[in-house]
């Protein structure tokens, strides 16, 4: 998508999203996205956000920077070389992956447009923020069940706390909903 200002491209916006039936089989998971800003002038990515349920080697949901300040390569170069330092290329910004705290309640697609609009100058309609924040909204109600999945006992004190009537399930259709994932 191309992504304006005073109505020239100047870069590109790219999504993309994987996902699977989970464990159950009951749900649509994602296993994997990429929202990308890429520099018209050299096709270059300047932001990325990343969210792999597999990664190992960095957290499973990280933004990517595609950006130099001295500074920040001067903090890297000391740490460069040194035991249990995972820096890899001290004056390349885009090899950090800055954590989000995981599967859920992570930055989404409308965060990014949004930054891109209030920080970078990117043209918008009129009505851009009642858009962005409906969809931010369904973004986090469904990060919110999914979570509540994740850890029903969990959800289940909280609204006993708030003074709902919450009863455990049979043992059987416990066994059947065992919590997918650990947090």
């Amino acid at each position: 998508m191309p992504l304006t200002v005073a109505g020239k491209t100047v870069a590109y916006l790219g999504c993309s999203m994987d996902q699977e039936l989970d464990r159950a089989g009951r749900y649509l998971k994602t296993t994997g996205s990429k929202v990308t800003v890429w520099s018209k002038i050299d096709r270059t990515p300047l932001i990325r956000l990343e969210y792999d349920a597999t990664m190992r080697g960095a957290p499973i949901s990280h933004w990517q920077i595609h950006a130099e300040r001295g500074a920040m390569s001067h903090l890297l170069g000391h740490a460069y070389g040194l035991p249990g330092a995972a820096v890899s290329r001290p004056h390349d910004f885009s090899s950090l992956h800055f954590p989000l705290g995981g599967e859920r309640f992570g930055p989404c697609l409308e965060d990014v447009i949004q930054f891109l609009i209030e920080e970078c100058g990117i043209d918008s309609k009129d009505n851009w923020r009642t858009v962005i924040e409906a969809g931010r909204e369904k973004w986090r109600r469904i990060q919110l069940r999914s979570a509540v999945r994740d850890a029903p006992e969990e959800a289940a004190s909280v609204l006993r706390h708030l003074g709902y009537t919450v009863e455990s399930p049979s043992e059987e259709v416990a066994d059947r909903l065992t919590p997918l994932r650990k947090w």
